[in-house]
């Protein structure tokens, strides 16, 4: 190694610890320049063994990097991004092996400035633990302490936490010498006084205190719109009052009224250069129709709630409160705006004590307002877009909600959800209140398991307050009585909602039923065509046996995949099946045995994909669905592939046939399932060939390297494989389908991933059982590699690189224009923006392919990625139509705007255009929904005076040019 006072180039695999080289943490206890190493992939296998309050644990020295669903990063070449493990993973392995409960980690470590999905900084120091390392061969006690958090494991690594001599490993401290014992005695109370001295110090600077105000003669106070982590981790440490010294002096000045008290300079844009401004309602929180506020006296406590915020905390927007005397300078804000959205608008401002965080360079946010009360466009705001990932990480209520978002993920959903937040919910009734989820608890028993080894799982626990307050009316309860039958979903039909089963209840699933409907002649004379439609039917049975209510989740294949529906799920309450009692036999841990005389009724949560979303951020409740989603996808990515199923150009099997290959393959147990991002190389050119895959969803390129550029070969999508010549290689050379020169063993071309990709991986043994035992697969595969190496000619081979390179295969009802009939008159763009009150959906722009432009318009693609990552599941696909709709509780974060990467989706003003409120700063989504909210085909193409506009999909449009170059030769 080095030496560490010499100083080392930026890659050399070293990183300094601190913010800069000169940081008093950048320094060990010689005062020598600490530089750690970074993470390697090959610390995946070493294994560590460290013990934690004589608990031992064996750890990987380093773990996969995750983003914020625990999703695996990789980098380019698609290799696992490794990050150093810390005590606190070591501290989760404990609870994962048993031998920790959930609240016993949060007692010994207890963490403020922590989240898993973020990135450690180590500021609060609440999680501080005593170590002894071993150096040089010996055993030594560090004189300081370190975050738990941040401390990464080293082999022959102690650590003793607040709770090390009270709650010490049994064993290990019976057979341990009196010293030693007195010893960690007295360490132990050394970690506890230093922890409780910081809380103590936190606590009493940022205390929560209720808001309240008067306003008109009434009397109001805020309801509960978080929960301060801070006061919980005051109360488990046993930090019940603050010490008068330490108290923070009556009349302090505020951090809220600080850049006012003290101007730094004159720019116009911040707030201590200008009186608090007052945001008219209107513009704050515009109504909707649906979404209106209850009552008169409701309009005057939403009025008075947002005087107060004005007055109080000028540093809100029309989302957030903004409260700079709670906050405690965690960073969960900054770490969270950076790297779970990428916004990056939250950073600090000020030094000392009046160090807070700031939007941007410390502009207001939300609309400025002018002497008129409407908002001034000409002054500059901040850039913040809304979406809540501040709020929703801020453990101490300094960003708090402001507002409800009204959800209306069902056509019945609640009329009249109260924005104000601190107007309760109404309760009773099917549509739960934030306590209500947050107290959800369901029994789950994993797969392969007795039906009485399963596990009470309270999915919303980790959730935050704010985020279920905030999407109250987002999860809705249905209860079944017994003898009773419901249809959940119906198969065919796009969902963003997935199924929370609680334990009870018998499950059926039956394939969806799809009908021929041919038009008359009528219909015909019309330009009507043949097309094949979903019927609400109960098809044929596809489980032999009902699915036990124990299995967590229902129809979450939809929500996660952005699918249609692949089956009709059905709940039946079965009488005779005893119910579930839920206990608690523990501070925070359940059982939930069956009794003759609990209550019989089958309870299923329906949850929309955003709180899906979010409850996969804990750790075991993500665990829990993947072990039931990935058996699933595994199954349905060999039943459903193209291989079997057949296509237009291969001949599938007989039912019975598929179903015995499905079944040989799943019951093997070696198949897996396999993610990829864009980018990522699944089968690199040349290596040497072990395996065989099944697309399960996505897009893939296949593509040579010659004279070191890429030649795209073709693209394969859902259904398809890979990996099956090289694997096949001698029969297929003696079968006469590959030349005699042909490499046998290795690949004949990379295979990169093209969008976010799910894989079934088959391992060459089992491939070579499949073939053997199913020789009618083997010869699939036959006519499968001959089509492969000698395609048809319908399509020229130069149009492969610009249809995989401009995404048209993703487009199933792209607005194409043939530029050989187009005069440029516009009218398609009229005829939109005249539909949508004068905002087109559209640009005649776009790129080109062969004669015809692809115009700047939603192409309802395969795979929406603007749907990804939307915190208030405002943007969906409905029923078993392709258009992608936008729903008016959208809060106009801009996500689906930034994810579309054919730029379709546009943020247009609230209100109305050209009308008063044209500079208004609260902005929504705009797309483009085929003219479906005014019921008819798309304006855009019967305006067209030429027939030159239409609404094709990717493979139309390739040919409708192949067709045309094929003329143009002859």
């Amino acid at each position: 190694m080095p030496d560490p006072a010499t100083p080392a180039p930026d890659d050399d695999g070293y990183e300094l610890v601190g913010p800069d080289t000169t940081s008093n943490l950048s320094s060990d206890e010689d005062d020598v320049l600490v530089r750690k190493e970074r993470a390697t992939a090959e610390q995946f296998k070493e294994l560590i063994e460290v013990v934690l309050d004589g608990y031992a644990v064996t750890v990987p020295k380093a773990v996969p990097k995750t983003d914020s669903a625990g999703a695996e990063l990789r980098d380019a070449t698609g290799n696992l991004i490794p990050r150093a493990t810390t005590v606190y993973d070591a501290g989760r392995e404990l609870v994962r092996l048993g031998r920790w409960t959930e609240t016993e980690l949060r007692e010994r470590l207890p963490v403020l400035c922590h989240m898993s999905h973020l990135n450690p900084v180590a500021v609060c120091r609440v999680c501080s633990v005593h170590v002894v390392k071993v150096k040089k061969g010996t055993k030594r006690a560090e004189r300081k302490l370190f975050p738990a958090c941040h401390l990464e494991v080293s082999t022959g690594l102690e650590v003793t936490t607040r709770l090390g001599a009270e709650r010490h490993e049994p064993e290990r401290l019976k057979a341990m010498p009196e010293k030693e014992q007195s010893s960690l005695g007295d360490t132990a109370k050394k970690v506890q006084k230093s922890v409780s001295l910081v809380v103590e110090m936190l606590y009493a600077d940022h205390k929560p205190e209720t808001v309240r105000w008067q306003d008109d003669g009434r009397e109001y106070k805020e309801s509960k719109r978080y929960e301060n982590e801070l006061q919980a981790v005051a109360a488990r440490i046993g930090v019940t009052k603050v010490r008068d010294r330490l108290k923070r002096p009556e009349g302090a000045f505020s951090r809220n009224r600080m850049a006012q008290d003290i101007p730094s300079d004159t720019d116009p844009n911040r707030p201590h250069t200008k009186p608090l401004r007052r945001i008219p309602l209107d513009l704050l929180a515009p109504t909707v129709p649906g979404h209106e506020t209850l009552s008169r006296e409701a309009d005057a406590a939403w009025a008075a709630w947002n005087r107060v915020v004005d007055e109080r905390f000028p540093y809100s927007s029309r989302t957030v409160v903004v409260d700079h005397d709670k906050c405690i300078l965690c960073d969960r804000c900054v770490r969270s705006c950076s790297e779970v959205k990428p916004f990056q608008v939250i950073g600090h401002t000020g030094k000392g004590y009046a160090t807070r965080v700031s939007f941007d360079l410390d502009f207001l946010m939300g609309p400025r307002a002018r002497a008129d009360g409407q908002a001034d466009a000409n002054l500059a705001q901040s850039t913040c877009v809304q979406c809540g990932e501040c709020m929703t990480s801020c453990p101490t209520g300094a960003l708090s909600l402001r507002r409800r978002v009204q959800p209306r993920a069902w056509d019945d959903s609640p009329e009249l959800i109260p924005q104000n937040p601190n107007i309760p919910f109404p309760e009773g009734g099917d549509f739960l209140t934030a306590e209500e989820v947050r107290n959800i608890r369901v029994y789950y028993v994993p797969p392969g398991k007795p039906a009485d080894q399963g596990r009470v799982i309270a999915p919303f626990a980790s959730v935050p307050f704010a985020y279920l307050k905030w999407n109250e009316g987002a999860v809705r309860r249905w209860v079944i009585k017994p003898g009773q039958r419901k249809v959940l979903a119906w198969g065919g039909e796009y969902d963003t909602t997935a199924f929370l089963l609680t334990g009870t209840g018998k499950f059926n699933a039956y394939e969806t039923v799809r009908e021929t409907v041919t038009p008359g002649w009528i219909g015909r004379l019309l330009g009507k065509e043949e097309e094949t439609v979903v019927k609400r039917e109960l098809g044929q049975k596809i489980n032999a046996n009902p699915i036990p209510g124990t299995v967590l989740l229902l129809g979450e294949m939809a929500p996660l995949t952005q699918k249609a529906r692949n089956a009709t799920i059905e709940v039946f309450a079965d009488p005779d099946e005893p119910g579930r009692t839920l206990l608690e036999v523990s501070p925070g841990e359940y059982v939930a045995p069956q009794h003759p005389d609990a209550a019989r009724d089958v309870v299923v949560y329906e949850v929309t994909r955003n709180m899906l979303d979010m409850f996969l951020r804990a750790r075991d409740t993500r665990q829990a669905v993947r072990e039931v989603y990935q058996p699933r996808a595994i199954e349905r990515g060999v039943a459903e592939s193209k291989l079997l199923m057949g296509s237009a150009l291969l001949a599938g099997l007989p039912e019975n046939e598929r179903r015995a290959v499905t079944d040989f393959l799943v019951r093997s147990g070696k198949l897996t399932y396999i993610s990829a991002a864009p980018g990522e190389v699944l089968l690199a050119e040349g290596e040497r060939a072990q395996d065989f895959y099944f697309i399960r969803i996505g897009n893939v390129e296949l593509y040579k390297t010659v004279s070191g550029r890429k030649q795209v070969l073709g693209r394969l999508g859902d259904g398809d494989c890979i990996g099956e010549i090289a694997l096949l290689g001698d029969e297929l050379k003696e079968a006469g389908i590959l030349p005699q020169n042909a490499s046998t063993t290795r690949r004949q071309a990379t295979v990169a991933a093209i969008d976010p990709i799910e894989l079934v991986r088959v391992p060459g043994g089992v491939f070579d059982g499949m073939c053997d035992r199913f020789p009618q697969v083997k010869e699939l595969l036959f006519n499968l590699v001959r089509l492969r190496l000698n395609p048809p000619k319908t399509v020229p081979a130069e149009l492969t690189p610009a249809y995989v390179s401009q995404g048209l295969f993703q487009g199933q009802k792209m607005l194409v224009l043939d530029l050989k009939s187009c005069t440029r008159c516009d009218e398609c763009t009229r005829a939109c923006a005249d539909t949508h009150g004068g905002n087109p959906r559209l640009l005649r722009d776009g790129m080109r392919f062969g004669d015809f432009l692809v115009a700047t318009s939603c192409r309802s693609c395969h795979k929406p990625y603007c749907m990804d990552g939307c915190p208030v599941d405002a943007i969906h696909r409905k029923g078993t139509r392709l258009e992608v709709l936008i729903e008016s509780h959208c809060i106009g974060c801009g996500l689906c705007e930034r994810n579309c990467p054919y730029g379709s989706i546009h943020m247009v003003p609230l209100g109305k255009p050209g009308g008063a409120g044209t500079a208004v700063v609260a902005r929504q989504a705009a797309n483009c929904d085929l003219c479906a909210s005014v019921g008819g085909k798309p304006f855009c193409v019967n305006a067209c005076p030429h027939h030159a506009a239409f609404r094709w999909d990717g493979d139309t449009l390739r040919n409708a040019v192949a067709g045309r170059m094929s003329a143009a030769k002859s």
